[in-house]
């Protein structure tokens, strides 16, 4: 009896043991972090490790690799700590194309390498499947909800029955990528469908441009949504008048006469803009995230202090937007545009922060006032006010277009020069504060660095940007290291992120649904639909941006249109030039 009871405490002494020694093993197995959709042959390969301490990966640990015929090791780098969490560093871009197995203790993942994977894999499904998704939804809507919700046409951009103008143009920029850098790996049929969708997109502009009249807000103002969202903002009219003057060109064969209407209304919104100047509005929030009837300003979205009081001037991003509008209105055969686009780049090239006025070390980029005491961020979205929708981050594409388009222009230099302190002064430095390269929300007094603190959700339709104008950054520059941020914002939506938890570890996966091994995230359940991504609190709600809460604490599942056209601008420089397979 005695020996029984031994054996059963014994037993008992074991089973605790194992229990504490597995939970201590659970805390600290270390997340391995790959492609899910897989990895371009041409570009940077990497797997990143993240683990709860320093010790999650021990030293002289190393990774097998096995695939076409050879087995190689590789040994992960620490790279810091960044975000609660330390992170490691595996560099695998000497793969040739294959299907790959990696060892890591006691992990075991698989990846493909193939040329031009991020393209072939996901542009169809991103562009024509999930827009003919959209167009049938919004006829869904009609029924029930009721007509209005589908009147003037467009894509239903979320997962509810929202088609804000902003989202539709940066798709409708996306989609005019693709038939401009690369066509030569479409199908006629498949651009003629990608025509066909522009038109869906720019036709609902076009009402919203209607409506903006017929309210009485203007001869060339555009209202943000229909129904429910009628006021005028700035960003909005900008980027609707950009999408008008390029579709103008792009739509000129296919359809001369939708072409021939899309300029009209692009001078329209131009000229109404350029002579009104910036719209203002209330629904901005306060310090503390609060929606206030006040100037419409989003202040928690930049760090500004409480009490503020937004300037009458431009924001900065909407001075880029307007540059490029008459850059695309002058590349249509309105000339005189030319000069609107050296006006505006000059307000704009105004606001860049000196190299003697730093902030925190950082500088090239700009200030979202030419009085305000802090920079521009990278994103501002949600609210109604004066900057919903704001959505392209420091897109400098016009004037990267402009220096090479007007390189015998006398501002030609300062064009470049201004790109160029930017590119090495902010946007590498910038990128390079994480071990993704990813791009961050932008510098806050007092806290330096953010780049998920203080979002209303994800902002995936920025990397997907940051990507495209870190291409154009490489191709003026042919610095690779620009191609590396280009990647690396990339593969954070193709499944090299941060991963959600899955029994005790992080575990990667695609944001774009329906493409990957394994992919996460949309409300719609459409595929190609990119969700909003990573963010540090609570999807649709604000926090003030802070540095003890900055990280990618939490995944926002809903998807966005916005989010697609970021990547196709971005996938469409990556095979840009290249010959179709």
């Amino acid at each position: 009896m005695f020996t029984f009871y031994c054996l059963a405490k014994m037993r008992e002494l074991v089973c605790v043991f194992l229990i504490l020694l597995s939970l201590r093993g659970y805390a600290q197995t270390p997340g391995v972090l790959f492609s899910r959709i897989g990895y371009d042959l041409s570009g940077e390969k990497r797997i990143i490790i993240s683990g709860d301490e320093k010790s999650a990966v021990k030293q002289g640990v190393l990774a097998e690799i096995v695939g076409n015929n050879q087995k190689t090791e590789a040994s992960p780098k620490y790279w810091g700590e960044k975000w609660r969490k330390h992170w490691w560093v595996i560099d695998i871009s000497d793969l040739k194309k294959g299907d790959y197995e990696c060892r890591i203790s006691e992990d075991t993942i698989h990846f493909s390498v193939k040329p031009d994977a991020l393209w072939e894999d996901t542009w169809k499904e991103v562009s024509i499947v999930q827009l003919q998704g959209r167009v049938k939804m919004r006829e869904e809507n009609s029924v029930k909800m009721g007509p209005e919700f589908a009147q003037g046409g467009g894509w239903q951009d979320c997962g509810g029955s929202l088609r804000e103008t902003n989202s539709h143009a940066t798709m409708l920029i996306g989609l005019m990528d693709m038939l401009e850098f690369s066509p030569n790996r479409i199908s006629q049929f498949d651009q003629n469908e990608i025509r066909r969708q522009m038109i869906i997109g720019l036709d609902y502009i076009a009402y919203c441009q209607e409506k903006g009249k017929e309210l009485g807000k203007g001869e060339g103002a555009i209202i943000h949504e229909w129904p429910r969202h009628k006021n005028v903002i700035t960003g909005d009219v900008a980027k609707g008048a950009l999408c008008f003057a390029r579709a103008s060109r792009v739509l000129k064969d296919y359809s001369p006469e939708k072409a021939k209407e899309y300029q009209k209304r692009a001078v329209r919104s131009f000229d109404w803009l350029d002579e009104n100047g910036s719209q203002d509005h209330p629904g901005g929030t306060s310090f503390r995230g609060d929606v206030l009837p006040d100037d419409g300003f989003h202040r928690i979205a930049y760090g500004a202090p409480e009490g503020y009081k937004r300037p009458e001037e431009w924001m900065t991003r909407d001075l880029v937007t307007m540059t490029w509008t008459a850059l695309e209105l002058a590349k249509s055969g309105k000339k005189k545009y030319k000069k609107s686009a050296v006006k505006y780049a000059d307000q704009l090239m105004a606001r860049q922060i000196a190299k003697d006025d730093a902030e925190g070390g950082f500088y090239g980029h700009f200030r979202v006032f030419s009085s305000s005491p802090f920079s521009e961020k990278a994103w501002s979205h949600h609210h109604m006010g004066f900057d919903a929708g704001a959505t392209f981050p420091h897109y400098l594409v016009p004037l990267i277009e402009m220096s090479e388009l007007w390189a015998g222009h006398p501002k030609a230099n300062s064009w470049k020069k201004t790109v160029n302190d930017f590119a090495y002064g902010y946007f590498l430095p910038a990128c390079n504060e994480n071990p993704f390269r990813l791009l961050p929300m932008g510098y806050f007094k007092n806290e330096g660095i953010l780049t998920f603190s203080g979002l209303w959700h994800g902002m995936n339709g920025a990397y997907g940007s940051a990507a495209a104008l870190a291409l154009d950054l490489e191709k003026m520059t042919g610095d690779k290291q620009f191609g590396q941020i280009a990647t690396g914002n990339l593969q954070w939506i193709a499944g090299l992120n941060a991963g959600v938890k899955e029994q005790g570890k992080f575990v990667s996966k695609s944001m774009i649904y329906g493409i990957g091994q394994e992919y996460i995230g949309s409300w719609t359940k459409l595929e190609g639909t990119i969700c909003n991504g990573f963010e540090s609190d609570r999807q649709f709600q604000f926090t003030e941006p802070k540095k003890e809460n900055d990280g990618p604490f939490v995944f926002t599942d809903e998807g966005w249109i916005t989010h697609s056209g970021g990547w196709l601008s971005a996938i469409s420089r990556l095979v840009r030039e290249k010959k179709s397979l």
